[in-house]
């Protein structure tokens, strides 16, 4: 038995597909898994704007724009990077798909470099990220200016993205190319590591694992030349589909679905998941527990270290805290080893003296609240609720600012997902709080 990536278009979603209808397509947060999509888009104008394709965070749009480059129906294929060159290539007509976070297409709508209501189709990826980010409104302006283009959604979970695929899907049709498993696959261990520096990864894993014989799982476009060099060593094979015999470590690329790891897990001992920033919840969403590998040479030269410094960051990693701030700390991972990024967090604030106190670093993140000053919300409101119904420590909140019609919130880092959850749903002044993270 052997697993390969075939979504299944029925007769519903291709009709939509060719007539420019809502679209939605279930898949993991992997740039892999929307390849088929893409491939399938009708061909549209020869020349000129034609697609934008919305991503949550810049590395997993690299990634996008790489599966997307060699297909003759949407290439060229740009991603956005500085808005004046971007713009250039727009206006000269030398890009039939954009590829982009959605705040970077509104700094372009802006500039009056991209004509939103010129285009055939948006295609927004995983807009549950996208409320998380706190870019949901970027979102929103972009469909809002280009209301003649047809709406595709790719959702890793349809339920998540409900309010969304509501306003801009509703009862389009669904091709399910990839879902959560209906219970909790095997344990396994997970690494954060960009695309640039998977060859790296692989190495210190080989290193620190010794096994005999390893599967390397890459089913991207870059997998045909990026693992040339390994695939000569002994016991190493690399493929982009899972068959063959049994190995001791399946080592996943890319993040996998839920049927590709449940096929990993049968022909492999032990397997390792190398995955981006913003795949860390939906990889711990599909296993009954995902315990982190560190696979760069940077901690073990940092054995001097404090052990509560050591421990203070351990339990923070446990409680699964710091996703937004991993994701918008993710293309500092393409230049640099990510052990380096966290020690230059840090390091300012560790006594050259080795004192027993761990200062307390005053890292603090925004929470975006829906209700302000015309719901009659004082900030001693926020703070009650904060203090007393969520249970956060007094030093943990910061600056209230109370708006006309929302409220941010200071809440320290380490606090803010339990402060985001806690409030969200709660009746405050007879109002229910939906809260979300703020790019502030």
């Amino acid at each position: 038995m052997s697993w390969t990536f075939t979504p299944e278009f029925d007769a519903a979603s291709r009709a939509a597909l060719e007539s420019g209808k809502p679209l939605i397509y279930v898949s993991p947060p992997a740039a892999w898994a929307v390849r088929p999509l893409l491939e399938r888009l009708p061909s549209g104008a020869a020349q000129g704007l034609g697609t934008l394709v919305l991503v949550p965070e810049h590395l997993l749009a690299a990634e996008v724009q790489a599966e997307a480059a060699d297909l003759p129906s949407v290439a060229p294929v740009r991603l956005a990077a500085g808005l004046e060159r971007t713009g250039h290539l727009i206006e000269a007509g030398r890009t039939r798909t954009l590829v982009t976070p959605p705040q970077t297409a509104v700094g372009l709508l802006g500039r009056s470099a991209l004509d939103a209501g010129s285009l055939t189709r948006v295609v927004v990826c995983w807009p549950e990220t996208h409320a998380s980010l706190g870019t949901g409104s970027d979102v929103d302006v972009l469909l809002g200016e280009a209301r003649g283009a047809q709406r595709i959604v790719v959702t890793a979970q349809e339920s998540a993205a409900h309010d969304f695929v509501a306003r801009y899907a509703h009862r389009a049709p669904a091709v399910m190319a990839g879902t959560l498993p209906e219970s909790p696959l095997a344990s396994l261990r997970y690494a954060v590591v960009a695309s640039a520096g998977l060859a790296r990864a692989l190495e210190h894993t080989l290193d620190r694992l010794m096994p005999d014989t390893v599967l390397i799982w890459d089913p991207s476009v870059a997998g045909r030349h990026r693992w040339i060099g390994c695939s000569t060593q002994p016991g190493v094979r690399v493929s982009a589909a899972i068959d063959g015999p049994e190995v001791d470590v399946a080592v996943a690329a890319d993040l996998p679905s839920a049927n590709a790891l449940a096929m990993l897990q049968r022909i492999a001992r032990q397997v390792l998941v190398l995955v981006r920033p913003s795949q860390v919840s939906y990889l711990r969403a599909m296993v009954r527990d995902a315990s982190p590998l560190t696979v760069t040479g940077e901690v073990d030269r940092a054995r001097d270290w404090r052990e509560e410094l050591r421990n203070a960051v351990r339990r923070r990693i446990e409680a699964g805290r710091g996703e937004a701030a991993l994701i918008a700390l993710g293309p500092l991972f393409e230049e640099f080893d990510p052990a380096l990024v966290a020690a230059a967090l840090v390091d300012a604030d560790v006594p050259a003296g080795g004192g027993a106190e761990v200062p307390q670093v005053p890292l603090w993140a925004h929470l975006h609240l829906n209700l302000g000053k015309r719901d009659n919300v004082r900030p001693g409101d926020i703070v009650g609720a904060l203090l007393n119904a969520v249970g956060l420590p007094k030093e943990h909140v910061g600056r209230v600012d109370v708006r006309d019609t929302f409220t941010l919130v200071e809440v320290r880092a380490e606090s803010v997902e339990a402060a985001r959850t806690g409030l969200q749903g709660m009746t405050v002044r007879g109002r229910t709080v939906a809260a979300r993270f703020d790019r502030k």
